[in-house]
């Protein structure tokens, strides 16, 4: 169990990360902020005094925070409940070409919607994509991978960015490009 002065510190730097406040930080986001916890807490043990920390305690700042600024969902996926800022990586690419395959992960329960709609940039200006499926996380609980297509919906002419690393931009992705 965390001290209340690690709770409030740890708190901040959450919040921090779900916002996107930090470039450096390598994470997956879907369109509506969620990200694994897996990775993330992968990405603060290696924060220097958090190397023992652990999804209770994860757990415990969620429940314990005033303002219900972070939203879990029981499983695998985090998020801010606000402030959110997709990253306008994006905006400042080139458009390339896409490799065959693409993932991208999303919350079980918008599965069939993605699968019926395709994939819509709907909190930010682009869709985010990644090069592995690790580089989202593994699916487990509320989270789910779905594969795209990206050379053939190239082919039909949608635009595909690279963003930093693993991650890749897209416009809005047709159902004919999404399986899971």
């Amino acid at each position: 169990m965390l001290a209340l002065h690690e709770e409030v510190t740890l708190r901040k730097r959450l919040l921090s990360i779900l916002r996107q406040k930090n470039e450096h930080v390598q994470l997956y986001f879907d369109t509506y902020g969620f990200t694994p916890t897996g990775p993330l807490l992968a990405y603060l043990r290696a924060i220097k005094g958090w190397a023992n920390l652990r999804r209770a305690d994860l757990w415990q700042v969620v429940e314990n925070d005033p303002e219900r600024q972070i939203e879990w969902d029981g499983g695998e996926l985090i998020r801010a409940t606000y402030g959110f800022a997709p990253s306008q990586t994006a905006t400042r690419l080139t458009e390339v070409e896409p490799p065959a395959r693409l993932y991208y992960g999303t919350h079980a329960k918008l599965v069939q919607q993605a699968l019926a709609g395709g994939l819509l940039p709907i909190a930010s200006e682009h869709v985010q994509l990644a090069f592995r499926a690790e580089d989202i996380g593994m699916p487990e609980d509320t989270l789910c991978l779905l594969t795209v297509q990206a050379a053939r919906a190239r082919a039909t002419g949608i635009r595909f960015f690279q963003g930093s690393g693993a991650f890749w931009f897209s416009e809005a992705i047709p159902a004919a490009f999404v399986a899971e």
